[in-house]
């Protein structure tokens, strides 16, 4: 598989990986135990490869070969600012010739950000100040996107989530799939780690996933269906 940047560039070690985050902007990002360095570590030096792609083809019932992986790869959902940003962008295909793509999200213990309720309150806040965002119309077009029958209680679940599904889907692949890994590096703290996998499994509920049972069962897998689109979420723990 190769590993590129969004220019195409070849990446081949992790001080390539790291240019990625050279910025005064991203540079906090790159830290050594952390969710964006594990991941280029797991990708680059453990065959990471190879356990992903073990993942999702067990996952979909049949093979999938990789071609290629975007580390920051940005793939946007809606006419509103910045899009998707999946730590690693994977795309491949099946023998039959459908693709596949793989967003995955990298994590240690870093939350799911707000929940949907904190980011509509502080987005609304905006604007009754008089600040132009359309961050109130992204959230309401990503609630209706996922809740047929609007419910208070979609307000609970952490917006990460709901935009982190949008963002798979709308690469346009055949075959989508939302990869969250947990690193448990010496920086993991099992408390937290333990309430993100709450969340996680929180608005899988929410929003109508259904489980699926895997070979692996350190793996938890559901299959998301909206929009007349299937989605296949998978979660798993990483000992490093």
């Amino acid at each position: 598989m190769r590993i590129e940047n969004s220019q195409g560039t070849v990446i081949t070690s992790l001080s390539d990986w790291a240019k990625l985050y050279d910025s005064p902007q991203t540079s906090h990002q790159w830290k050594e135990h952390r969710s964006a360095y594990s991941a280029a570590e797991f990708l680059m030096n453990r065959n990471g490869g190879a356990t992903i792609q073990s993942r999702v083809s067990d996952a979909f019932g049949k093979s999938i070969e990789f071609e290629r992986a975007i580390p920051e790869y940005e793939v946007r959902f809606d006419e509103f600012g910045r899009g998707r940003v999946h730590d690693i962008g994977i795309f491949g295909n099946t023998e039959a010739g459908e693709s596949a793509f793989i967003g995955i999200e990298a994590k240690v213990d870093e939350s799911f950000g707000m929940t949907v309720h904190d980011a509509y309150l502080k987005a609304k806040a905006k604007q009754i100040s008089g600040v132009s965002t359309n961050a109130p119309q992204r959230i309401e077009e990503l609630l209706a996107m996922h809740f047929t029958k609007p419910d208070i209680s979609m307000f609970d679940i952490r917006y990460q989530l709901l935009y982190a599904t949008a963002g798979t889907l709308a690469a346009g692949a055949d075959i989508s799939f939302l990869y969250i890994i947990v690193f448990k590096t010496v920086l993991y703290n099992e408390a937290i780690g333990a309430e993100n996998f709450k969340d996680y499994i929180q608005f899988m509920s929410k929003v109508g996933a259904r489980p699926v049972k895997l070979s692996n069962k350190e793996v938890h897998c559901h299959e998301l269906s909206f929009q007349g689109k299937q989605l296949i979420c998978l979660h798993e723990c990483i000992e490093f």
